[in-house]
């Protein structure tokens, strides 16, 4: 292994959302020279460019000393539901004395994040979060002051332009006819889907356990929209952990007279900007729905967990814990007409630029 000239900065994340947080800083640092590898591991590793350096998992050995071997002086990572490879690396990186970066990613368990692995929670020297709503929550679940850093959300840096270019009616009219959705004249409705019953459980049997599952939430919006199935077609987004096979088969037995179906080879946003309106569970896609101005419902019937509601309400996102509030809600959503983009879109706009000066302070470089 040839060692890197100067200490390397390296990026590790398993999950979508953790690796959606950090890819942006990693490809901004190392478009302007910096040394900079990922950890070609989990998500991260399977969507990164091709061009940024990549570093094989560690195997077996220390990983303290695996991450000295290869030239790292300090760790940038997203944090993950099941998958512990990072924070483990982020705990080794504490022990060895080099500077550890966590980029949060969405509105929930702060501070259980940062032991997902169940030893005790792992304080970085900075923990990035994405607006003062996250830094006040993560406060009152015990994350240190000292630590935390409002930096904005670097996987949302994009958003803002790629909504305009969404407001031209070319785009929209081209995207709708690729996904073959929304077509003469029939609204579209994004169905924001979730792998909860792999992620969550089934019952209250299991610990994390959210009180719905995917099955529920698409059943509930089928039914809620059968009135309305000669007007609109909902396109199912498939979250990447979902499976698809049987997704489809869901679809097929809960959508009654409703046209649509699951859409591959196109990202969630593009989805999301073509659609007229958004409904979900408690995905981030709800909360980039709400800052270009999108009606935006959560659909989470039977909640039991506080932070899965917190995580997306916003003024103007309704979240339905309840089946029987549903049918109003998805009605009154259904008459809301779209909004002028939110401020915050600004924030994010400039947070892997925040983010890179600040893995550059933490290295000293």
């Amino acid at each position: 292994m040839t060692r890197p000239s100067r200490p390397l900065m390296l990026f590790a994340a398993a999950d979508p959302g953790g690796a959606n947080a950090i890819l942006p800083v990693a490809v901004l640092l190392a478009g302007q020279g910096d040394e900079v590898a990922i950890l070609d591991h989990g998500f991260l590793g399977r969507n990164a460019p091709a061009g940024l350096r990549r570093l094989s998992p560690p195997t077996g050995e220390d990983l303290g000393a695996w991450m000295e071997a290869s030239g790292v002086g300090g760790l940038c990572f997203g944090t993950s539901l099941a998958d512990h490879l990072p924070l483990a690396l982020a705990r080794a990186a504490r022990e060895r004395g080099m500077p550890v970066l966590c980029v949060l990613d969405n509105w929930m368990n702060y501070r259980a994040r940062l032991g997902m692995d169940g030893g005790a929670a792992l304080i970085p020297d900075i923990y990035a979060v994405m607006d003062d709503k996250a830094h006040n929550e993560a406060l009152a679940e015990g994350v240190p002051a000292g630590c935390l850093r409002v930096t904005g959300h670097p996987g949302l840096a994009g958003l803002a332009a790629d909504a305009a270019a969404a407001a031209d009616s070319g785009w929209r009219r081209q995207l709708r006819g690729r996904l073959g959705l929304g077509l003469e004249g029939k609204g579209l409705v994004a169905f924001i889907g979730e792998p909860v019953s792999k992620d969550q459980g089934t019952g209250p049997e299991s610990a994390s356990w959210r009180g719905y599952t995917e099955r529920d939430v698409l059943r509930l919006l089928c039914r809620e929209l059968q009135p309305w199935a000669g007007r609109l077609e909902v396109a199912i987004v498939p979250h990447p952990r979902d499976d698809v096979v049987e997704l489809t088969d869901l679809w097929q037995t809960s959508r009654g007279a409703l046209g649509g179906g699951l859409v591959e080879g196109v990202s969630g946003r593009q989805v999301m900007l073509a659609a007229d309106r958004v409904a979900g569970m408690a995905s981030i896609l709800l909360y980039e729905a709400w800052l270009v101005g999108k009606p935006a419902i959560s659909l989470q019937p039977g909640l039991v967990r506080s932070d899965l509601g917190g995580a997306v309400r916003r003024p103007g996102i309704a979240v339905v814990s309840e089946g029987g509030q549903a049918g109003a809600a998805i009605a009154a959503w259904l008459a809301e007409e779209p909004r002028d983009m939110r401020p915050d879109c600004l924030l994010h706009g400039a947070a892997p630029a925040r983010l890179a000066e600040v893995m550059r302070n933490l290295m000293g470089t």
